[in-house]
């Protein structure tokens, strides 16, 4: 990836006249909420999710199902958290991680019972059993999800402040995502709360925020898998770098 183009689209960005920097913020936001619920099924596409999220009253698609809005409005919403922590310099820890987590499933979250305990998704408490996806490397088991995530924080902690460069502040971002997935720690919305922990940093070191585009999904779960499957983060970190300079013309387009 070259990063000066990424520098040059950034800077583009940046210096943009407030009130258009700030209406294709807007879009941008929106854009990461309605690609990251498609991604996970919701059929709520761009439109009317523009329709939905923006203006002084929403519209709906009647002929498009409920959940999907109800994704869609919950994330928005953890969206609209993460920033607004991120904003106050509030650096990463577990709570934030589950406050996310419960704020991306407050509406369609569920119980989940097993032998072990009941878990909450709305609370975004952590799995107490077994998890798997078809055709994915095992996930962590539930009884390493809690250190783990203590880990990743700290390491989070740690690292924030030690990035002063537009390429180790994405990368850092881009690392956590993969990070968290890889941990699996609840029992749904991981994906979105990973994609939600990315935007965090991001929007710590006031950078603007990736979207991983429902088109690209096959590409985004198949670097995911290699990541996991090789320990080695460089095909992810392509992927991601690719999936920014995207995001970055879309704002600019």
């Amino acid at each position: 990836m070259n990063w000066q183009e990424i520098a040059r689209l950034t800077t583009r960005v940046q210096q943009l006249p407030l009130a258009e920097r700030l209406s294709r913020q807007q879009l941008n936001h929106v854009l990461v909420s309605a690609h990251s619920t498609m991604i996970e099924g919701s059929r709520v596409t761009v439109q009317p999710a523009l329709d939905f999220l923006v203006g002084d009253q929403a519209r709906l698609d009647k002929s498009l199902p409920w959940d999907g809005y109800d994704m869609l409005a919950d994330h928005a919403r953890a969206l609209d958290l993460a920033l607004y922590r991120a904003e106050a310099q509030q650096l990463p820890s577990v709570a934030l991680v589950q406050e996310l987590a419960g704020a991306v499933m407050r509406t369609t979250g569920k119980r989940t019972s097993s032998i072990l305990g009941t878990t909450d998704a709305t609370r975004g408490d952590f799995r107490r059993d077994k998890v798997s996806i078809l055709g994915a490397t095992s996930f962590p088991n539930a009884q390493k999800v809690s250190l783990l995530v203590e880990q990743l924080m700290r390491h989070l902690q740690e690292q924030i402040p030690l990035a002063p460069t537009l390429a180790e502040q994405l990368t850092l971002s881009f690392d956590a995502h993969q990070r968290l997935v890889s941990i699996h720690p609840f029992n749904d919305g991981n994906g979105r709360t990973a994609r939600l922990l990315m935007n965090y940093v991001q929007h710590y070191y006031g950078q603007p925020l990736t979207i991983v585009f429902r088109e690209d999904k096959r590409t985004y779960f198949d670097a995911l898998e290699e990541s996991r499957r090789s320990d080695d983060l460089s095909s992810f970190r392509e992927f991601m770098y690719n999936q920014h300079h995207k995001s970055l013309l879309q704002q600019l387009a």
